[in-house]
């Protein structure tokens, strides 16, 4: 799938803290999910538990952390990094002396290796020789980096747009068929960039206000960049039949702006991710689409998080490439985000886009109210 080949070598440090009146019986130590009982010498959750059962006797070697140490193992996200969360199960009590014997059977083995998917054992390698230079990151820009990566998660749009591929190379494609699969991969660029909305912490942690006016922005930036970045990775506007189903569902326009702006796509999927985020926050059609009301914000907690997400980028450019090709990539991303801009003037006239925006937008401020609310109840 998406890969490059670099590996972190950062030292993973989790402190045993005593307990605190919020951190009781009834929170996970791992993940921080709600738990009533200890499982292999550890209060935990039962996803927890199932992880550990499941991995604990596996080679560490097998699991790779591509932030090394530097992912927030928490509830909504104990799914992303398992090497982090393994180390974690250990680091608090977790042992295998506590588990009991399974078992024997004799199709376990060949239906657990029948049931993997592919595209899982394709599943993104990033950073895999780069070694921290702390001149440059800080831990916390570190662990900000890793955040941004994981919370954008594009394995199954990875996944669509392999198949999409391997069903145009494998036979001629039936039309109903093969725009069943385009279909299904656009709903999924919706969902996922549904999940980036509330996984995003400096977005959920934004005043409802502030939140609620940047919602509908954001969802269609980020949307509009997922839908750009697969295509250009497999190269599916070179497929016949995709191109044709296209050139059915959109107007000549907005395939041109979208060819543009694939022209700007860096392959780097580190860079996309950290573009994505800085794009997120952008405000920046409002100069352009008078049917957009314009509401105030609080500009400086929206720049601060803009400028921590700029800083960031600039550094791992300047890490990964070196100065002057930093420069040359950051300027990159700027052309990027400014045909996106421009793209994404012409899509808001497209009345499915805006119907599926709606809805996007409409069930992501649900999720993060009742998360709201959740959090609310949890502190009294």
């Amino acid at each position: 799938m998406l890969t490059t080949n670099t590996t972190l070598n950062l030292p993973l440090t989790i402190k045993t803290e005593p307990l605190t009146k919020k951190q009781n019986l009834s929170e996970c130590r791992i993940c921080g999910a709600p738990a009533q009982y200890a499982y292999f010498g550890a209060i935990s959750c039962n996803s927890c538990k199932m992880f550990f059962k499941r991995n604990a006797n596996t080679e560490q070697k097998v699991f790779k952390c591509n932030f090394d140490g530097y992912c927030e193992i928490k509830r909504d996200k104990h799914h992303m990094c398992a090497s982090c969360r393994l180390k974690k199960c250990f680091q608090y009590g977790m042992t295998t002396d506590k588990f009991r014997p399974s078992r024997p059977t004799k199709s376990k083995t060949k239906s657990l290796v029948k049931i993997e998917p592919r595209y899982q054992l394709e599943k993104l390698s990033i950073l895999n020789s780069l070694k921290p230079d702390h001149s440059l990151l800080t831990t916390s820009q570190w662990t900000l980096l890793s955040n941004l990566y994981n919370t954008f998660d594009e394995s199954q749009l990875s996944f669509l747009g392999k198949s999409l591929v391997d069903t145009h190379d494998s036979l001629q494609p039936i039309n109903v068929t093969y725009q069943g699969l385009i279909q299904n991969y656009f709903l999924s660029v919706y969902e996922t960039t549904g999940r980036y909305l509330c996984l995003n912490d400096d977005i959920c942690k934004l005043s409802f206000n502030d939140r609620s006016i940047l919602l509908r922005n954001a969802a269609n930036n980020v949307s509009c960049m997922a839908s750009t970045f697969i295509p250009h990775h497999f190269n599916l506007f070179n497929l016949d039949s995709f191109f044709k189903i296209i050139s059915t569902m959109f107007d000549n326009r907005a395939l041109s702006l979208t060819l543009w702006t694939m022209k700007f796509i860096n392959p780097d999927i580190i860079i996309f991710k950290l573009a994505l985020s800085l794009f997120a926050l952008s405000k920046t059609n409002y100069l352009y689409s008078p049917n957009i009301s314009i509401e105030s914000t609080d500009s400086s907690t929206i720049f601060h998080i803009q400028n921590k997400y700029a800083e960031v980028t600039w550094k791992y450019l300047n890490y990964r490439y070196g100065w002057y090709e930093a420069v040359k990539h950051f300027y990159n991303i700027i052309y990027w985000l400014m045909a996106c801009t421009t793209s994404i003037i012409h899509v808001q006239t497209i009345s499915t886009h805006v119907d599926n925006i709606d809805s996007l937008v409409e069930l992501t401020e649900l999720t993060l109210l009742l998360d709201d609310v959740e959090e609310i109840i949890e502190t009294k």
